[in-house]
């Protein structure tokens, strides 16, 4: 299960509607790259039949099982400052992550 806080589902919420996607759902994956092994991916995109399906803060998250797997207890946050907008993610099942928060191995 992957937890949103509330800015980041405001966040979400807000890019979907700019990007013209609320017809599909939010996907969280991870891919091989990035310094540590891992890089978090996510984007909006249509529900598969073998995806794992979680719903918070009215935003529907769906992951394949591979990266269900690698994420689940994720909490996505997301932090404005002077330096600009990011998504920051609290993975429990990474054990290094880089300086950006972008990837991570396990």
């Amino acid at each position: 299960m992957i937890m949103l806080t509330d800015k980041a589902a405001e966040a979400i919420k807000k890019l979907q509607a700019d990007m013209q996607a609320e017809d599909k759902n939010f996907r969280v994956d991870v891919v091989a790259g990035g310094c540590q092994g891992y890089s978090y991916d996510f984007g909006f995109d249509e529900e598969r039949d073998e995806d794992s399906k979680t719903e918070t803060n009215g935003v529907t998250i769906l992951a394949s099982p591979q990266a269900a797997a690698l994420v689940d207890g994720m909490t996505i946050d997301f932090m404005q400052d002077v330096g600009g907008e990011t998504f920051i993610f609290r993975n429990p099942k990474a054990s290094k992550t880089c300086g950006c928060g972008g990837s991570f191995s396990t």
